[in-house]
Order: structure tokens, then C-alpha cells, then sequence
């Protein structure tokens, strides 16, 4: 990402000349990614100048061959001839209209003169409004004093040491009472304007600048006739005539609305936009003037972060702007409990952080992390009268035992609060050197996981799936499995999670299915039966844009059907964005694609999606088999699964089984097929290549 350009005095001049009420940019200069945006290209392009950031120019112009061009043009001008100039182009708001401007361009240049960033000033003209810019690069004063936020005037010291102004922009002089008459006759006129701490310090910088004709550029308060006090700067440069006197050509900038704009700046720099509540900069910044303290008076220094569990469904249902108010209550909330230098600012999303000083006991600061956990048992009352349930989750790390910097502390207190974020029935968790030493793990594993898929590795397994009555194959389960050099196998449950998490899952899918395939198309070659495959599909795949056009085209050039597969799907692929995932499955549904839901039951709303969706196919979780063959409960559980699946005409496969007694419990209730370790554990591809061969051959 580019950096934002230091600013000139004389870029600064350029950009207020051409600033005002019209849309401005800031753009790199070879990327053409736009910096900043005025508060202007609201109004002419629709587009919120916050939402452009770090955007290119590119959607802003009617098309690509528009873009480039424009790029061309600007560049060739600037670079051969002068430092701004400008054209008509025709450019696009956001609503897609388009719309005829004037634009007018200059370059901001850094170390060496060389070339940054331009700056861009986009002016609309629409019906009953035309605007034209003068045809030479170098603008008279007098079109740029018709535009300014301020003003140009032309001030003289005679010989015999008297000033007078010869020109006062009318708009100026309108604005400060000033008659411009009797500027050319008396300077005072001028000086009376100018706040009584200011005017001997313009006085002297003036002086200073007559004497070796040095730029004069300086900021003062001055009254306006309502007696409003502006903040004005000052810019011209002397020049000395034949008869001795010296001449400022000068002009006068307001900058009032400018230092107003820089003091909330400086507000969102250091404070969180939506709550009020100070960034993490700030509380890192008080949080290493607490640690000081604590080693001063030899006391304990609790930081906590603590997140709002499922906030995101706070915004599904109630919107944005409820859920914007539900964050200040929160961070209201966390207030009401500190005291004194203590603190609470907002880290990002629903997770907050806070500073708790001069704690003396790590029972107090137990007692710390209890209180902001049942902190939130009472609802939230919104401003529109709604009331909200939350509950969080708390991380504490203490100083000076778990970190000897700020950001040391935070990130502590945040591995807790992902550790505690992983327990059901957690509410709060202090940090430990364990936790460490599993990021440090995680790290390493990340690495090797990395280097696996890349060199596959990681090779699929096949679970078979035996018909509960007739004993024959039904079809077989895809498994991966990551075996080591040194013996062993990575367990999935590391593994496959970490892949979701990091995106490796994309590429660990798309060779595990290749292979597949491949072997599937080498078994038909020997003249084997195959059953169905099938394949685990994550909620990352199903929502990856092409990843089943890509499965299609695999399927054609391996010269096989869609009846090979078996696409397992489970609850949490469906669960977050449900009218979004059933298109998907209907139109894969409308394909042939053979779906079957994955661990049926342990979910919280498999019912009520199960009729809506086209599955062929139900699994009964192994939770539900274990003692399917010990227990009524279970058993009637199973039963109705059975029976809601016959009634929805889907077929029934039972995982995990492991005894001949659940078999035959599954084969009482009506089951039509399982896997488990009692037929059959997953094998590799050589063994299961033995078993088709076996099944296959006439014998059997």
C-alpha cells in the first residue's frame, strides 16, 4: 500500500486554491490509488470519500479504456510539461450515470522533485451549472481570488518606511470590514483586524522578510465584522522595486475550518469513531504510563479483552445502527465497574479492552474477571427501548508476571480470551505460559501444513460403506490423512481446522478430489465396481465462487459422471447464510449431484432445514450409534431419525459403528447402511483396491 505523501507549503496552497465545495483526490502517482477524497465526492460522485480509500481511479471513469487513457494523457503532460493542467473528461458516479467535468491536475512531488502523487480537482458540470477553466497552465491571480477560501492582496512598504495595501480581494475585505480605499492610503486598517497577541509577531515576521526577501508565511487570528475570530494564514513573497520599495504579493488562506477538521482528526486518530471510547493506540499509549506506575508503587496491573459472544447476530436482526448502540452500551457498561485512572477502549468488532490498576492480590484480580464476566447478565437497553441480552467472554493477563510491554499484555489477555472462547462453559481465563506454547504450535503446525499441501502429502483415505442387510458395498467415505515421515499420523482434527482457518483448505480439497478421481478412473480401467464416493464439502468450498464448475470440469476430463460422487455436506455450511447455500444446492440438486448431510443431529436447526433442501442422503452422527444397542433413549432417538428420513425419502447411513450388537440394532430400526470399524477402518487406496477386486470377482 502506498504511503501518503508529506505535503509542501506550496502543495498546500494548490490543493486550498482548488478545494472549496468541489470534489478533490489524492492519488499515488503510478499505482492511481486514491489516498484521501474530499467530503465533496460525496455530493458529485455518491461515493462516501472513506469507502474510496486505497481504491484505484478506475471507478470513477465510464470504463477500463476510458481509465486507461486518462492515465496516459495525465502522465505524458505532466512529465514534459508543467506541473499541472487540466481537460473535459467524462466520468461515472457510483449510481453508474455519467457526467461531464473539468478537471484540473497537479503534481505533489517528494525527495529529489520526483514525482508522488497528483492532486485532483473534479469539477461537475450539469444542466444550468457550466464552468470552464482557463485555457493556460498558468491561472491569473484574479481567476484563483474569485475561488479562494480567503483571499489574494498586494501589499507595499514605500521608501520612508509607510504601508499601504493597494488590493484587497473584495470577498476578503467584504468579510473583515475592511475598506479597500482606505487600505491604499493607511495600513492600520488591516492591523485592527488582526488579534492584539498576533499582530507584533506579524509585524516582526514582516519585518524579517523585507529585509532578505524571504517567503512570508505565517498564521494569525483575525475578527470578522461579526466578531468572529478565523484562523488565517498568511503567504507571500516580497520583491523589491527600482524606486526601493518592496512589494508582497500575498495571499490569504482560512484555515478555520481546516484546524476544526485536524482537531477531529486528531479525535479519531486516538479515539474509536463508533463508541467514543479510546483506539488501541491510545490504550497502549496510557497502558505504558500505568506500568511505570505499578513498578513505582510495587502493585498489579490487569488488562482484560473481552468480546461480545455472537454479535453478528446482533446486526442480522436489529441492524446496524442498534448494533452500533449496543457497542456503547457495552463499553458503558465496562466503565461503570473501573475507577479512578482505570480504562476501557475499543479494540475492534465486539471486542473491547480494559486497564485496571492498583490491584494487590490476584484474589482481587480473580474477583476482576468474575465481575466483567456477569457484568453483562442484565439485558442492555437500547435507545429505542429495545432490550438486549448479551454474554461475554474475558481474557486477563496481569503485569508485571505475564508481559513487560503494552502490547505484550494485550496480546496475552487475548490468547485468553481465545482460550476461554473454545469452552462452552467458560466465562473467563487468565494467561498461561501454555497458551503460548500452543500459538508456537499452531505457528509450526501452519508452516508444515503449508509445506504438506504443497508437496501432497496428504493423501486420501476410503471408509467403506456396507449395505446393513446384505453386507455389500454401498459406497465409501474420503478421509485425509496426513501421514509422517517417522511413523504416525497428524490427526484431522489439527489439521483440517487450521486449513479452514489459514485457506489451505482450497488447495488441500482441490488435490484431494483430483486424486480421487484419478484413482476412481484407474479402478473402472481394471474393470472395477465402484460405488459412490464421497466427498466432505466445507462451508468454505460451497460458498468459493467456481469451485463446482471447477469439480465438472475435473469430472469431464477424467470422462466420468456425477453418479460417482457423493457430495456430504454438514449443518454449519447452511447454517449462516441459508437462502444463499439452498440455491447453490438446488441448482447442484438440478445437476445430479448426489447430497447427503454430515452428522445429522448435532446441530440446533437440522429439522427445520432438512425439508427445504434437496439431500438424497442422511448420516446419523456416531454420538447417536455409541449406544444405540445399550440405551432406549438412544435408541428412539435413532428411530425417529429413521423414520423422519423415510418419510422425507432419504436414505439412512449410521457412522461409528464399532460392535456387532449396534449393527444389528441399526439393521432392527431400519437402517440402510454404516461404516464404522467393525466392516471396515479407512484404508488406503492400495488396500481398498484389494476389496473392490474382491468384491468385484465372481466368488463373491
Amino acid at each position: 500500500m502506498d504511503k501518503i505523501p508529506e505535503l509542501s507549503g506550496t502543495n498546500l496552497i494548490e490543493a486550498a486554491f482548488l478545494a472549496q465545495d468541489q470534489a478533490v483526490f489524492v492519488v499515488g502517482w503510478q499505482t492511481r490509488r486514491i489516498f484521501a477524497a474530499s467530503e465533496a465526492v460525496y455530493r458529485v460522485f455518491g461515493w462516501r470519500p472513506e469507502d474510496l480509500r486505497g481504491c484505484t481511479t478506475e471507478l470513477l471513469h465510464v470504463d477500463d479504456d476510458s481509465f486507461r487513457r486518462f492515465g496516459e494523457i495525465s502522465e505524458r503532460i505532466l512529465e514534459s510539461e508543467k506541473d499541472t493542467f487540466h481537460c473535459s473528461y467524462r466520468m461515472r458516479r457510483r449510481d453508474g450515470s455519467t457526467f461531464d467535468t473539468e478537471n484540473m491536475i497537479g503534481i505533489i512531488r517528494g525527495e529529489g522533485d520526483a514525482p508522488v502523487a497528483v492532486v485532483s480537482v473534479v469539477y461537475e458540470i450539469s444542466e444550468g451549472r457550466s464552468f470552464k477553466l482557463p485555457t493556460e497552465h498558468n491561472l491569473e491571480p484574479s481567476w484563483f481570488g474569485d475561488r479562494l477560501p480567503g483571499g489574494i492582496f498586494q501589499r507595499v512598504q514605500r521608501p520612508d518606511g509607510s504601508v499601504v495595501y493597494n488590493f484587497i480581494h473584495n470577498a476578503l475585505a467584504e468579510q473583515f470590514g475592511i475598506d479597500p480605499g482606505q487600505g491604499r492610503v493607511d495600513s492600520s486598517v488591516v492591523l485592527e483586524r488582526i488579534h492584539p497577541e498576533d499582530r507584533e509577531r506579524l509585524i516582526d515576521s514582516t519585518e524579517r522578510a523585507q529585509k532578505n526577501l524571504s517567503l512570508l508565511d505565517i498564521e494569525v487570528s483575525a475578527y470578522t465584522t461579526s466578531g468572529e475570530l478565523r484562523c488565517l494564514r498568511s503567504i507571500s513573497q516580497p520583491r523589491r522595486l527600482d524606486d526601493g520599495s518592496t512589494v508582497w504579493d500575498g495571499l490569504i488562506l482560512d484555515l478555520t475550518e481546516q484546524r476544526s477538521a485536524e482537531s477531529r482528526v486528531q479525535h479519531l486518530v486516538m479515539y474509536d469513531r463508533v463508541t467514543g471510547l479510546p483506539n488501541v493506540a491510545t490504550f497502549e499509549e496510557r497502558l505504558q504510563g500505568a506500568m511505570t506506575h505499578a513498578l513505582e508503587q510495587g502493585s498489579l496491573l490487569a488488562v482484560g479483552a473481552l468480546n461480545v459472544n455472537r454479535f453478528y447476530t446482533v446486526n442480522e436482526s436489529l441492524g446496524f445502527k442498534c448494533g452500533d448502540d449496543a457497542l456503547r452500551k457495552v463499553g458503558d457498561r465496562l466503565q461503570s465497574m473501573l475507577h479512578g485512572n482505570d480504562m476501557v477502549a475499543r479494540y475492534e468488532g465486539a471486542e473491547f479492552l480494559f486497564l485496571v490498576q492498583g490491584l494487590e492480590t490476584w484474589e482481587s484480580i480473580r474477583g476482576l474477571g468474575q465481575e466483567a464476566a456477569t457484568l453483562f447478565d442484565v439485558p442492555l437497553q437500547l435507545d429505542d427501548g429495545t432490550s438486549l441480552s448479551v454474554s461475554v467472554k474475558v481474557g486477563l493477563s496481569v503485569f508485571p508476571d505475564d508481559a513487560e510491554t503494552p502490547d505484550g499484555l494485550r496480546r496475552k489477555a487475548d490468547l485468553a480470551l481465545q482460550r476461554v472462547r473454545k469452552d462452552p462453559d467458560g466465562r473467563f481465563e487468565f494467561y498461561s505460559e501454555e497458551m503460548s506454547r500452543a500459538v508456537l504450535d499452531a505457528v509450526a503446525l501452519e508452516k508444515d501444513l503449508k509445506e504438506a499441501v504443497h508437496n501432497g502429502v496428504i493423501v486420501p483415505h476410503y471408509q467403506p460403506q456396507f449395505d446393513t442387510v446384505s453386507g455389500s458395498l454401498r459406497g465409501m467415505e474420503v478421509l485425509a490423512r496426513w501421514p509422517l515421515i517417522q511413523g504416525g499420523m497428524v490427526s484431522p482434527g489439527r489439521f483440517i481446522p487450521l486449513a479452514e482457518e489459514t485457506g489451505l483448505i482450497h488447495p488441500l480439497m482441490e488435490h484431494l478430489v483430483e486424486a480421487v478421481l484419478g484413482q476412481v478412473w484407474r479402478w473402472r480401467q481394471e474393470g472395477l465396481s465402484v460405488p459412490p464416493v464421497a466427498i466432505n464439502v466445507s462451508a468454505h468450498q460451497i460458498r468459493r465462487q467456481g469451485f463446482f464448475d471447477w469439480l465438472f470440469e475435473r469430472l469431464a476430463h477424467y470422462g466420468l459422471g456425477i453418479e460417482v460422487l457423493t457430495v456430504e455436506i454438514t449443518e454449519s455450511a447452511f447454517l449462516l447464510d441459508f437462502v444463499h447455500v439452498r440455491s447453490i444446492l438446488d441448482s447442484l440438486a438440478e445437476k445430479g449431484v448426489r447430497l447427503s448431510i454430515d452428522d445429522f443431529g448435532t446441530g440446533y436447526s437440522s429439522l427445520s432445514y432438512l425439508s427445504q433442501l434437496p439431500f438424497r442422503e442422511l448420516k446419523i452422527d456416531r454420538a447417536f450409534v455409541s449406544e444405540v444397542d445399550l440405551s432406549r433413549r438412544q435408541q428412539a432417538v435413532v428411530k425417529g431419525i429413521i423414520e423422519l428420513a423415510r418419510a422425507l425419502e432419504l436414505e439412512v447411513v449410521a457412522e461409528g459403528v464399532e460392535t456387532e450388537s449396534q449393527l444389528s440394532e441399526l439393521n432392527a430400526l431400519g437402517c440402510d447402511s454404516v461404516q464404522g470399524f467393525y466392516l471396515g477402518r479407512p484404508m488406503d487406496a492400495a488396500a481398498l483396491t484389494d476389496l473392490l477386486r474382491a468384491m468385484t470377482s465372481p466368488e463373491s
